[in-house]
Order: C-alpha cells, then sequence, then structure tokens
C-alpha cells in the first residue's frame, strides 16, 4: 500500500508556501511583518526538507525545517539576540537558575514533571549574565539561552534527538 513507502519515496504533499504558512504560524507571526531569507528544498540523509528562514522587523530570527511529505517541524531555531528591549519598564530580571528554567519551560509550553533537564549553567555574554542550558521533551531536545538582566530569551533552539 502506498502509506507503508519510506518517506523517501513520497511526493511531495506540502508546497513550499504551506511550509512558509506553518512556520509563520509557529512563530506566532505574519507574513507581511517578516522577510524572508532563506527559502529552500533541501536533502538531509534520505528525507527531503523546507529550509526556511525570516526575519521580523524588530531582528528576531526564525529557522525552521520542516518534512516535504508531512509538512511536520523537524527542528527549529529562534535568535532574539539583536532585539533586546533597553526599555526598564519591560525588564523582569532572572534571579536564579529555577526561575530561568521556569522561563525556558514556559516557552516550550511544557511542564517541569514532563522533561529530564541537561546542563543550565550562568555565563557571560558580551558582558551580559545569561542563563544557558537544555532540557529534553519526549523527542526533543530543547537548548536556550536568557538573559539575566531582562528576562528575555535570546536564543532558542529545537531538534529532533535523532538528528
Amino acid at each position: 500500500p502506498p502509506g507503508d513507502q519510506p518517506n523517501n519515496t513520497r511526493q511531495a504533499t506540502f508546497s513550499l508556501d504551506r511550509a512558509n504558512d506553518i512556520s509563520l504560524h509557529h512563530a506566532g507571526q505574519k507574513a507581511e511583518d517578516v522577510t524572508f531569507v532563506k527559502t529552500e528544498t533541501d536533502l538531509d540523509d534520505v528525507r527531503l526538507e523546507y529550509d526556511i528562514e525570516f526575519v521580523t522587523e524588530d531582528k528576531k530570527e526564525y529557522k525552521y525545517e520542516i518534512n516535504v511529505s508531512t509538512g511536520a517541524i523537524i527542528s527549529w531555531d529562534y535568535d532574539a539576540k539583536n532585539s533586546l528591549s533597553s526599555d526598564p519598564a519591560k525588564k523582569t530580571a532572572v534571579s536564579d537558575i529555577e526561575a530561568a528554567k521556569a522561563i525556558a519551560l514556559e516557552q516550550a509550553k511544557v511542564k517541569a514533571a514532563d522533561v529530564t533537564w541537561g546542563k543550565v549553567k550562568t555565563d557571560y555574554d558580551d558582558g551580559r549574565l545569561i542563563y544557558e542550558g537544555e532540557f529534553f521533551y519526549k523527542t526533543l531536545e530543547y537548548e536556550f539561552e536568557i538573559d539575566a538582566e531582562s528576562g528575555m530569551i535570546t536564543d532558542w533552539d529545537v531538534d529532533s534527538i535523532y538528528d
């Protein structure tokens, strides 16, 4: 039966435009508010995927890999290093590693009891105190950096544990 064929022999069932829509929806962005910097089809091992990258007006960068056959997000990355707010009213300092973990869990929309934590530590990036770490949920690995002064996630990466 056709449904039993391996992924690498299936025809593309999701267009690049549909993959763009999937990535925009996941990022909570609208097409008119972003600039696409990369949209291409790539063969990764035996899997055909779309590589999509776009930037928002406030310099937030998003990168997605989407399965051509299923439309599933394989991995995604979010980078907001250039968009930290300098408005003191918007800042919420992060006081410790547990508070940083709570911010990461909120971003991933998962509960602490459902994840396995990897290394979480403090570091300095360009003189700024940051919290960086990783955790695992189901078959996904999450990596993050959080600015200690503002509480903003400045780097976010989600990948399959099989990649």
